[in-house]
């Protein structure tokens, strides 16, 4: 086999073995899920409301007759 092939191989078998071994390590153990939810008696922060956004401006026009 040509030296490029076996270059190519043995990445290739060496990303198998990193693989196997990491897939083979154990996991860890699953966290318990908190709940941090919850009524206070401090005041709310402040918050202004959004100002409306216009997409477009337009102005009224003369009343347009369309024709029969």
């Amino acid at each position: 086999m040509g030296p490029k092939l076996l270059f190519v191989l043995g990445i290739v078998a060496a990303h198998g073995a990193l693989g196997a071994a990491w897939l083979g390590q154990e996991s860890h153990p699953p966290r318990s899920g908190v709940a941090n939810c919850v009524n206070t008696s401090a005041p709310l922060p402040y918050f202004e409301r959004p100002r409306e956004l216009v997409a477009m401006r337009t102005t009224p026009l003369a009343e347009v007759q369309l024709q029969p």
